[in-house]
């Protein structure tokens, strides 16, 4: 099995937020799709939800938001029927698994515990340039009637600052972000939770994970290149 990590703050009566990352002894150039495909059916059947109908999404680093409802959640389940060209989904359905798949962008789970809501957001630098977990917020206000005060956020594992080096035309937009060798470094995660705060969720409800995903439990674009891994954070209403 992989390993698997949990939040420490969420209130586990509400709400189950779990994040399978990477066993010790494969490298992530050797991931097949069917090692990939094994660990994940494991993971699920761990933590006790059905694979076959939590809602994957098919992200493409931009901002659009799909709201899961009994109109169309027979759309959706599994791998095999994704929501095409979403980074954000949100429901108010209860026992539906929301799945961000990354490999060092920000995963973010967001729920309101007085509207009884939940999102899951994947936000890669161009997600947080635009907004994406802030409009998020406000979609689920406007859907839901989320209050931001009752809301608890979760900040996944993600790169690091000091293993995160971009260049001039993305550290512009950036207000969390550092010189190291004379080249820009930027926290992603850190942007995210400054959006989250200017939305209005109490910075005591936010949880930012200290996990890097440069590190070798984890997978990591940055540091692997191209490969089939994938982290998966889950987000499910209980």
């Amino acid at each position: 099995m992989n390993n698997i990590f949990y939040p420490s703050k969420n209130n586990k009566q509400n709400i189950h937020i779990s994040i399978l990352a990477k066993a010790n002894n494969i490298n992530a150039k050797d991931i097949t799709l069917e090692y990939r495909k094994n660990t994940e059916d494991e993971f699920f059947k761990y933590i006790n939800f059905d694979i076959n109908k939590s809602i994957f999404m098919h992200q493409v680093h931009k901002d659009n938001i799909v709201k899961i409802d009994e109109n169309n959640i027979n759309l959706f389940g599994g791998r095999e029927r994704v929501v095409e060209g979403a980074d954000s989904l949100i429901t108010n359905i209860k026992n539906i698994p929301l799945v961000v798949q990354t490999a060092d962008c920000v995963p973010i789970i967001l729920y309101c515990d007085e509207s009884k809501s939940i999102a899951a957001i994947h936000s890669g630098w161009r997600g947080t340039v635009e907004n994406i977990t802030s409009k998020t917020i406000e979609l689920m206000k406007n859907e839901y009637n989320a209050n931001p005060l009752k809301m608890y956020a979760y900040i996944g594992p993600y790169i690091a600052l000091k293993d995160y080096e971009v260049g001039d035309e993305v550290a512009i937009h950036f207000k969390n972000k550092t010189m190291i060798n004379n080249k820009w470094h930027i926290d992603n995660g850190l942007e995210v939770k400054s959006q989250i705060i200017e939305c209005g969720i109490l910075e005591s409800n936010v949880e930012l994970s200290n996990l890097n995903t440069y590190d070798e439990v984890f997978y990591s674009y940055r540091r692997d290149g191209v490969q089939l891994g994938r982290m998966l954070t889950i987000g499910v209403i209980l």
